[in-house]
């Protein structure tokens, strides 16, 4: 078989594979699954938050830093990630891309006081290929815009008389 074309569907596959990968980071992220998400990066792979508003520049590095933070964060909201389609250039085992996202979350302390965070941006991703397969080797967030909107409920008192 002619090189060229085995190159090109190599090429072809890595995309692929690449593509897959950014589906099971969002998938897993959004169902909380921290082992799942720990998963999809090399095992010294980061996540890196710039700092944004209120909320200070953030890594978290290696498997169980990630698994635990992706728990942490789940325990405290739910949310859905919208995600383009990364560009990627692939040079070899390294590959870089840059996509664009869209997350909303929703939040609820306690039973009167709920919440929706609304975040969107970009991620810059360093991809590896370790032992046949592609996984994140560092992955920066930059949010460009957010949103928190709360919503309280009333106390509303079980009689209508409010002088007892």
């Amino acid at each position: 078989m002619d090189s060229s074309i085995l190159e090109r569907l190599q090429a072809a596959e890595d995309r692929l594979a690449i593509l897959d990968l950014e589906g099971e980071y969002a998938r897993s992220w959004d169902c909380g699954d921290g082992d799942a998400w720990a998963a999809v990066f090399a095992p010294d792979g980061s996540f890196e938050m710039t700092e944004v508003g209120h909320q200070p520049a953030r890594i978290i590095t290696g498997t169980q830093q990630l698994a635990d933070f992706c728990r942490e964060v789940d325990g405290f909201y739910k949310g859905l990630h919208f995600m383009s389609l990364p560009r990627v250039e692939i040079v070899g085992d390294t590959a870089h891309g840059q996509l664009h996202f869209q997350w909303l979350g929703l939040f609820r302390p306690h039973g009167q006081f709920t919440g929706e965070r609304h975040a969107k941006g970009f991620y810059r991703v360093t991809y590896r290929k370790i032992d046949g397969q592609w996984k994140i080797a560092r992955r920066v967030e930059t949010v460009i815009s957010g949103t928190i909107q709360e919503s309280y409920d009333p106390f509303i008192s079980k009689t209508l008389d409010n002088t007892k």
